[in-house]
């Protein structure tokens, strides 16, 4: 896809320091919102950090400008056929310079590379530049979850 990137994105590893701006990023009340995350506590958050390297159902990069972390993009729910997308700008300055769709590139990239049928996105009815951004990128509408939620998914096998 063409683009002029407004913000040069660059993915790294997740580490303790993106943890704790992940912390601060997930407790702001819109954020919580848009990205449907529940309540969660730092013990809980130590934990779920702590199973990252043995588990192979997830994949997960911080997302850099500069000297900056600004956001957050994996995989989860991985299979050998497919995963679910998911990531977030918790540097709200950053919000639409490109960044979005440079995270989301590098995943379908990345999931390209260990050979997955499809990805899919679960995104709340109400997060149009969720939304927008899927069908930038060639996601089509899968089905309702719920009253308040669609999942989006793309087909890699069709993708050139």
């Amino acid at each position: 896809m063409e683009y002029r990137k407004i913000v040069e994105a660059e993915f790294k590893e997740y580490t303790r320091e993106v943890l704790e701006k992940s912390w601060q990023w997930l407790n702001d009340p819109q954020m919580r919102e848009l990205t449907a995350t529940p309540l969660f506590d730092k013990e809980s958050q130590e934990k779920w950090f702590e199973s990252l390297k043995n588990r192979k159902d997830y994949f997960i990069k911080s997302v850099w400008h500069k000297d900056k972390v600004i956001g957050v993009v994996g995989l989860k729910h991985l299979t050998d056929s497919h995963g679910e997308v998911f990531g977030y700008i918790g540097e709200k300055e950053y919000w639409g310079k490109t960044v979005g769709v440079q995270g989301m590139e590098y995943i379908i990239e990345y999931a390209k590379s260990i050979n997955l049928d499809c990805i899919y996105s679960v995104v709340l009815k109400s997060n149009l530049s969720s939304i927008k951004l899927d069908r930038r990128l060639g996601f089509v509408r899968d089905r309702d979850i719920d009253e308040n939620t669609i999942q989006m998914r793309l087909d890699l096998n069709k993708q050139e």
